[in-house]
């Protein structure tokens, strides 16, 4: 697996510099210090790779966002949830630009979306049943999410591109902004 990981790393790397037209697996190989038959034992077009790194990225995020446990209200989930998702992209440079410049790329397999939205299942349900209780907008749950992810990945490229540091008032803020923006006002 760690040869898989470090072509992958380098992969990304030349990918968001580059983009895909100008990153051949042959620069990719170089980059990584590795042949391009051990590329090719890992991935069999770079679309392949494309779509993989997409699911590795994916993978790492599920593994390392913080679930909130249910039986806490909804707005704290919800708060534990996007912050551990803002932390998580912040400590992720790489691993942010990579999705933020292929997340709607034509080349990601529809089998690639799905297991990408795979990770946005605990916040879909967590919608649904603050929708349930009456605390959330009843709008469409993948819409909100698009709204939601939207907000959220504009706020991380500022923090990244102007070098802000992340702060307990910045996330703080965006919590609220998100918050405000789904919840039902009573």
């Amino acid at each position: 697996m760690e040869k898989k990981k470090q072509i992958i790393e380098c992969a990304m790397k030349l990918l968001i510099k580059n983009g895909p037209q100008a990153a051949p697996m042959s620069a990719i190989s170089k980059e990584a210090g590795v042949g391009m038959g051990t590329i090719y034992n890992y991935f069999v077009t770079k679309e392949d790779l494309i779509n993989q790194i997409y699911v590795f990225i994916k993978s790492d995020q599920v593994k390392n966002i913080q679930h909130p446990l249910s039986h806490l209200p909804i707005k704290h989930q919800f708060d534990i949830y996007y912050e551990s998702l803002i932390q998580y992209f912040v400590d992720n440079p790489l691993y942010f630009q990579y999705l933020d410049q292929f997340h709607n790329a034509p080349v990601l397999t529809e089998k690639t979306r799905k297991h990408g939205n795979k990770s946005m299942s605990f916040i879909n349900d967590l919608l649904i049943c603050g929708q349930e209780q009456g605390l959330i907008k009843p709008i469409g749950v993948k819409e909100m999410i698009q709204f939601l992810n939207g907000g959220l990945m504009s706020f991380v490229r500022w923090i990244h591109y102007k070098n802000i540091q992340l702060n307990r008032m910045l996330i703080t803020n965006q919590l609220q902004i998100a918050w405000d923006a789904v919840k039902i006002n009573v």
